[in-house]
């Protein structure tokens, strides 16, 4: 003797908007279509062993794996952080100090990148200028770091452009004296026809 095909209306009810009646009187005709499940075989109908131990890892074992997986993303993020940092020619930067234009210049930018100290004891530095107007009668720009906004120790020099510059210098001193002995930078603009230098820009 087949079963009883459960009437809709007195599993459901019929409370509920004539739409939500309709979707579930939908639902509720597939499954009278679909039938009964197949009864399980015997094989499935018992419960599943518990796996052997060596197919599962211990727990310390999963923390040592997990651990080591940690430490590999880490290492991968650190490495990325580097090449990141690092420029087509080989330059590799710690930080970027920004630098901008005083005066008649305030509209000038520089970007001046610091290295690492090398084995030499020296600092590498790579400074990109935008803004500074070329200097006719052999005029030239200087780095300096300073002290309360005033010039220092000189760290090169360089030639501007009217599409910008990028030079690399080079220098001896203790960069990491900030801020007891310097506090920033500056860039002065020097004239051979002039004693006085301009200050052109500043940290």
């Amino acid at each position: 003797m087949s079963p009883r095909t459960p009437d809709f209306f007195d599993l459901v009810g019929d409370e509920g908007t004539p739409d939500e009646l309709a979707q579930l009187r939908r639902a509720h005709d597939l499954l009278v279509a679909a039938g009964p499940p197949p009864e399980l075989s015997p094989r499935l109908a018992e419960a599943p062993r518990a796996q052997s131990r060596s197919s599962v890892l211990p727990r310390r074992r999963r923390s040592a794996a997990f651990l080591l997986a940690a430490a590999v993303v880490a290492s991968a993020f650190g490495i990325g952080l580097l090449i990141g940092n690092r420029d087509s020619s080989g330059f590799t930067q710690s930080r970027a100090i920004p630098m901008h234009g005083v005066g008649e210049l305030a509209s000038a930018r520089a970007t001046l990148g610091v290295g690492e100290q090398d084995s030499a004891g020296n600092y590498p530095l790579k400074m990109t200028v935008r803004g500074l107007p070329p200097l006719a009668n052999g005029g030239w720009y200087e780095l300096l770091l300073s002290k309360g906004g005033k010039p220092t120790l000189t760290c090169g020099s360089f030639a501007s452009a009217k599409q910008g510059v990028t030079v690399r210098m080079s220098v001896p001193y203790d960069l990491s004296k900030f801020p007891t002995l310097f506090d920033g930078w500056v860039v002065v603009q020097r004239e051979p026809t002039q004693h006085r230098n301009r200050l052109v820009m500043t940290t």
